[in-house]
């Protein structure tokens, strides 16, 4: 009997941390926020504006680096050499992985954004040479403005196979609200 209402308790405490609130979706909802707030910091105190790009797995920041050339010559076919910059590992807003099995899922405007491995260089399928290869022009999904403004969007984190999630939805003016989805 005793044997019976052991095991009885152990499956009503497993089925509880099951259902229960998540701590690894907690730590990595907990740890974006930290670093978004970071970053909408260092955009304003050092005045410059930084980039949020999700992907399957995780998410990195990247610097807007501007190009303050005053004039191009038209015949020169001088380009525009603005570019992004991912930072790098030496910083805290370095590249992010989310443990295996959390998915994330972000929402710009309405609009589900569906994500894309990340991509170093793309095919230039117009041209008959299938050697060259095209960079694709990096562009994040969120900006952190040098005002402290940021782009408005929602973000939901889940287990692979779980339909609830919790979501975030961050304003603005970097005001985020917590709820589930």
């Amino acid at each position: 009997m005793v044997f019976i209402i052991g095991i009885l308790a152990t499956m009503f405490t497993l089925s509880v941390g099951v259902l229960g609130s998540d701590s690894a979706i907690d730590k990595e909802m907990d740890r974006l926020q930290a670093l978004l707030e970071l970053a909408r910091e260092e955009a304003v105190m050092n005045g410059h504006e930084l980039g949020l790009h999700f992907y399957p797995g995780g998410y990195e920041f990247a610097l807007y680096q501007e190009d303050f050339v005053e004039y191009y010559d038209l015949e020169d076919e001088v380009q525009s050499q603005s570019k992004w910059i991912v930072l790098d590992t030496g910083t805290l807003l370095k590249p992010r992985q989310l443990p295996a099995g959390i998915v994330i899922e972000i929402e710009i405007d309405g609009r589900d954004i569906v994500l894309k491995e990340k991509q170093q260089a793309v095919m230039d399928e117009s041209d008959d040479d299938l050697e060259q290869t095209k960079v694709k022009a990096y562009r994040p999904q969120i900006w952190l403005y040098s005002s402290g403004d940021m782009s408005p969007f929602v973000i939901r984190f889940r287990r692979e196979f779980a339909n609830e999630s919790l979501q975030l939805e961050f304003s603005e003016d970097g005001t985020v609200e917590l709820s589930a989805g």
